[in-house]
């Protein structure tokens, strides 16, 4: 045990030393996702919990839960969340979970039979892993969350495959918690590698005719998959609700669009030899932009590579060598012919794109192949130079073959940019192929020493793998103030002094990013998210993100902003003078028609880069219609914290009050105390037929099932306490 605390310590000191100085106050890296779209929602988070069900900053409205811009659920970022700000939270919660990636993945390693040192020397190259920890840039926090809990899932696996009770009742919580991360396509992933474990393991069991121990794993399956359906709750059934039924994320696309964002033959070269293909302004490959790594690491590529030559060909080899095939198999979707097999065969693959996140739980899988390595040092040390000397044959009919092997998958041919791009990297293409080798040759030269001691060895061993890591992980961890990147600036000083309730269409200032969310201030469109597919087809978009002139109902009448509540318009400064010379000078009938259609506004702010204009005719979120007349109503509250607004007003003859926000089937308004279900109002608002005479109407958001998985949650927790701690205590009795 007190070697277990050294290395832990040692760890937690490498661990800080990585992400430093990302977790100090008001520091937080760049993390492009989440700072564009994400942040908002999670301060918005912050403010309670159980979060707020409803959000109307974006997409014209959207359930919280079904729709989920933040982890809610997941306990420690909410936590976090809680005690400081949204970036801070989202920064230390990656060394606090590359230390529980730590700690796991040693227990894991020990319970498979991997001596101390190794298991601890090994765990620290996976808590330091660049195939999760590179995301921090993209900013997708679930991923890197996620990535630490798979050896809490599989070691808590291992134990109840033994036929530990309280381990089946852990594996649905490990489960659940990777749930709540708030990712379902890694989520399926990591269920499939964990299908195919289990069922290596049934059929060891039914070979040796071991029905009752069978039976045993088939009833710890069903405990498992039930606390973790409880503790999940909260994300998979209003999201399952939403997207289902009213999400446009939610319909399949068809092969093509299950292949896009895979990796090309040079991308899966660099799962093992790291940055081959290049990042950033070096990338060459057929994806639009790499913003991440899928590098597993030399020193658990070397090992990895050596427990499948050596490792016992018992019912785990077998699974983590189906495991990786299949693996592989989704992350090179794009080259791949096997792919379309899978995606005929196995259910759930044709809901998901970009199959390259299937490089986490592969990291994992070569984590637990360099463990078997281990497990025989001498078989190792034997067969270590014939691994390098076959990587350095790889590595030249790489170096031999890259370019043609690029036209015929497909990324040069596309792109004659990458073309050029890949002629001015040979050297960078050389020296990625270089440093990997460099790491094999010196595990090789460490493992050598059979005179020194486990832990000095296991040690070294550790080092040059985290050194590697580290040295790499200066492209993906960049880190800024907090503060100045979210102080408010005269844009959005106006908004917090001209509070209320409206939309704002953002053309110019920050259209890619909802940073002003932050203040309370709601868009026509929004940045990211999952988006109701009623308001796309009123608005007449396609695409994931919002572009005004990129949505055929606007561009054909740009008056439909009217009736999104359009009170505000951010352009650049002069737009009204500049655009109608533009416009005429392009002959562009979309820029004429917005020209037109901005005569109308009136500028209120002009800080000479950007403009603040105002639109008189912009329909007033809550308004009443008689007839043909239209009338605004008094906002007596409007709280959508708890979903929650009350208006007031006097109806002439039999009118009807339309909300400018989607309908959702959870709303509820109430009239003179009765409930009224609101019907759908130009296809996505709502509206209630209220009667004559002076009125108050209170419009509430309560959702059952919201409820229900609210309570199943807390239930799931509850048991898993309750039978974790009645076999704890039953076990320490038994001793």
């Amino acid at each position: 045990m007190r070697s277990f605390w050294k290395w832990f310590f040692l760890s937690a000191l490498l661990v800080l030393l990585f992400f430093f100085p990302g977790w100090l106050p008001d520091r937080m890296f760049v993390m492009t996702d989440f700072m564009t779209s994400s942040y908002p929602f999670w301060k918005l988070a912050s403010a309670k919990f159980p979060p707020p069900k409803w959000e109307p900053f974006v997409f014209g409205g959207l359930p919280f839960w079904g729709a989920p811009h933040a982890d809610s659920f997941y306990p420690i970022n909410q936590l976090l969340r809680m005690i400081t700000s949204p970036g801070h939270a989202a920064s230390l919660t990656l060394p606090i979970h590359a230390l529980l990636g730590f700690v796991f993945s040693y227990l894991y390693l020990k319970k498979v039979g991997v001596e101390q040192n190794w298991s601890a020397a090994l765990s620290i190259l996976y808590a330091s892993g660049l195939f999760w920890a590179s995301m921090v840039f993209s900013g997708h926090i679930a991923k890197m969350v996620i990535a630490n809990y798979i050896p809490a899932l599989f070691w808590s696996l291992e134990n109840a495959l033994d036929g530990k009770f309280k381990h089946a009742v852990l594996v649905g919580l490990f489960a659940g918690l990777i749930v709540l991360a708030t990712h379902a396509q890694l989520t399926y992933y990591i269920a499939l590698i964990a299908v195919v474990y289990t069922l290596s393991r049934v059929a060891y069991e039914l070979r040796g005719k071991n029905y009752i121990h069978v039976a045993k794993i088939l009833a710890f399956a069903l405990v498992a998959i039930a606390v973790a359906l409880m503790i999940g709750a909260p994300f998979l059934f209003p999201q399952y609700e939403y997207m289902t039924g009213f999400s446009i994320r939610g319909a399949e696309k068809g092969i093509a669009f299950s292949k896009s964002w895979s990796l090309d033959w040079a991308d899966l070269v660099s799962v093992f030899f790291g940055l081959y293909s290049g990042a950033f302004e070096t990338y060459w490959g057929s994806n639009a932009f790499k913003i991440n790594t899928e590098y597993v690491g030399g020193v658990l590529v070397f090992l990895g590579i050596a427990g499948v030559l050596i490792g016992e060909r018992n019912w785990r080899w077998w699974a983590l060598v189906i495991s990786a095939v299949l693996l592989l198999i989704l992350m090179s979707a794009k080259v791949n012919p096997f792919f379309g097999l899978l995606y005929s065969v196995v259910p759930g693959i044709k809901l998901f794109r970009a199959q390259s996140m299937a490089a986490i739980p592969f990291g994992f899988v070569a984590l637990a192949f360099a463990g078997i390595s281990l497990k025989n040092l001498d078989k190792l040390r034997e067969i270590s130079p014939r691994i390098l000397l076959g990587g350095v044959i790889f590595a030249l009919i790489v170096l031999l073959l890259g370019f043609s092997l690029s036209l015929k998958s497909g990324p040069l041919a596309q792109n004659p940019q990458a073309a050029i791009v890949f002629k001015q990297t040979s050297g960078d293409r050389m020296f990625a192929l270089l440093r990997t080798l460099g790491v094999w040759a010196l595990v090789l030269a460490l493992l050598k020493n059979r005179n020194v001691k486990t832990f000095t060895l296991a040690l070294s061993v550790a080092l040059v793998g985290y050194a590697e890591n580290f040295l790499l992980k200066s492209k993906f961890l960049q880190v800024i103030r907090e503060s100045e990147r979210y102080s408010p600036d005269g844009i959005a000083s106006f908004f917090l002094k001209n509070k209320g309730v409206y939309r704002v269409l953002d053309i110019a200032y920050k259209p890619d990013d909802n940073y002003l969310a932050i203040f309370g201030v709601q868009f026509v469109g929004g940045h990211h998210g999952q988006q109701m597919r009623s308001y796309q087809e009123y608005l007449g978009c396609e695409s994931f993100m919002f572009n005004p002139f990129a949505c055929k109902r606007i561009t054909q009448n740009f008056e439909i902003l009217d009736s999104l509540n359009t009170l505000f318009l951010i352009a650049p400064a002069g737009i009204k003078e500049a655009l109608p010379v533009q416009a005429e000078r392009q002959g562009d009938p979309t820029l004429k028609g917005f020209s037109r259609y901005l005569q109308k506004y009136t500028e209120v702010y002009n800080d000479g880069r950007f403009s603040i204009l105002k639109n008189s005719d912009a329909l007033p979120r809550f308004h009443l219609i008689c007839g043909d007349g239209l009338r605004e109503v008094e906002i007596l509250r409007y709280d959508y914290v708890n979903g929650e607004y009350e208006v007031e007003f006097v109806a002439d003859g039999s009118c009807q009050l339309v909300l400018l926000e989607n309908w959702y089937p959870h709303w509820r308004v109430y009239l003179a105390g009765k409930e009224v279900r609101p019907h759908r109002y130009k296809g996505t608002f709502m509206a209630v037929d209220v009667p004559s005479g002076k009125n108050r109407a209170v419009f509430r958001y309560r959702s059952p099932l919201e409820d229900l998985s609210l309570l199943a949650y807390l239930t799931g927790f509850a048991l898993v306490f309750l039978l974790v701690g009645v076999s704890y205590i039953k076990g320490v009795k038994r001793r």
